[in-house]
């Protein structure tokens, strides 16, 4: 189904949840559809979007650690400064990658669960570019 035709769909969903979708549902469903059977379930994605996320203990102990701290810090401060896009975006977590000698994973899953309290989402990039810089810059801080 094509992302303009989920998103009135998946806006009724996430309005039981009382919460109000904005111009970016199309993307978010085009981003989240592949993985969700129903469109509750792509609802569920979506509200990460529009609501206060707070990761659980368990998902910060296992990867927001000590090791991966000034690496969140560094991208945080480098996301305050790029362009608010994709390519950006995913300029800055390469220069981090290579600044702080880590690859992809360890990066991503901890600044993921922070972002939306999961560690596993579709390209990382591409779902900071969803979210305000601000919305995003405060979750990496809690960090």
């Amino acid at each position: 189904m094509a992302d303009d035709a989920l998103a009135p769909l998946v806006a009724a969903h996430l309005q039981k949840k009382s919460i109000v979708a904005d111009e970016r549902l199309p993307a978010i469903c085009g981003l989240f559809k592949d993985r969700c059977d129903t469109t509750v379930a792509l609802a569920n994605w979506a509200a990460a979007f529009y609501a206060d996320v707070s990761a659980s203990e368990a998902g910060r102990a296992q990867h927001v650690t000590d090791a991966v701290r000034p690496a969140i810090a560094t991208l945080a401060d480098k996301l305050a400064s790029v362009a608010w896009d994709k390519a950006a975006i995913a300029s800055a977590i390469k220069e981090v990658l290579a600044a702080h000698s880590l690859k992809m994973p360890a990066l991503a899953m901890p600044v993921r669960v922070l972002v939306m309290g999961t560690s596993q989402t579709p390209s990382l990039d591409a779902v900071l570019s969803l979210f305000s810089r601000e919305t995003i810059l405060k979750r990496l801080r809690e960090a």
